[in-house]
């Protein structure tokens, strides 16, 4: 079974192609100090900026997996991602 810190990075990847590249660098700052509700969070951030999502893309796994990291009940750069996030979530 795969680990949150594994499917944050299969997100991660899967997003890449789409995001910019200074966003990529620096979610991939905060993975890579551990700070994985951070780089979720900026993940979400620019991901619901631009409207776009990965190729492979299941709401549930992702909204889990922002369930786990607490962003349902606190957030670090965007007090409003979680509605942000589950509005862009529903519209795919």
């Amino acid at each position: 079974m795969e680990s949150p810190e594994e499917q944050l990075e299969r997100f991660i990847i899967s997003s890449k192609e789409i995001i910019g590249n200074e966003g990529v660098k620096e979610i991939e700052h905060f993975f890579n100090h551990r700070e994985y509700e951070m780089a979720f969070e900026g993940l979400l951030i620019e991901l619901t900026t631009i409207g776009k999502y990965p190729k492979v893309f299941n709401f549930s796994d992702w909204k889990m997996l922002g369930e786990r990291y607490h962003l349902d009940k606190e957030a670090v750069f965007a007090v409003d991602i979680w509605e942000k996030f589950i509005e862009w979530g529903k519209s795919y």
